[in-house]
């Protein structure tokens, strides 16, 4: 693996675990509940980094080859994704009644928290796996690009923090 290609793969599963961390949970958006099918204002996937990944892929200049072997990329991963996100979601619900309940069950909410976390781990790996493999659909044109898209966001993203740091 060249040294580009390490520094994408590196920034990619990066922004997934952070982002990860703080919207597994996540079923409202800033407007309120999400609607059924609707992922907090994104795209296709509840998975930021997914979405902006794809995002950032639909500016190249891909051929019609590509373009078709990525659809069904990310065709198999929403099919996968779609029945963690049912299981996670049954879990939550659990987790809604274990707080409501009269006595606090502290064995039974770590069960479920062992659970999510492999739900989590899961849904992890299969996002990273389709990310892997539509990275392997690129050239490295295309993937220099890729990296300096995600470099051009990086540096916006940074210059929007430093401003609110500024503002308060």
């Amino acid at each position: 693996m060249n040294n580009a290609s390490t520094r994408i793969t590196i920034t990619l599963l990066s922004l997934m675990l952070l982002s990860l961390a703080g919207t597994a949970l996540a079923q409202e958006t800033a407007h309120g509940h999400a609607g059924k099918g609707q992922h907090h204002g994104r795209a296709n996937f509840p998975m930021p980094v997914v979405d902006m990944m794809m995002r950032a892929v639909r500016h190249l200049d891909l051929s019609d080859e590509q373009t078709e072997s990525i659809k069904g990329i990310m065709k198999s991963l929403k099919s996968d994704e779609r029945q963690l996100t049912k299981e996670m979601r049954s879990g939550q619900e659990q987790l809604k009644g274990l707080i409501k309940a009269d006595t606090f069950d502290e064995e039974a909410v770590a069960d479920l928290a062992e659970k999510e976390g492999a739900l989590t781990t899961r849904r992890l790996i299969l996002a990273s796996k389709a990310m892997s493999q539509v990275y392997a659909q690129l050239t490295d044109e295309q993937r220099a690009q890729l990296e300096r898209m995600a470099e051009e966001r990086a540096e916006r993203g940074a210059e929007i923090r430093k401003q609110r740091t500024e503002d308060v």
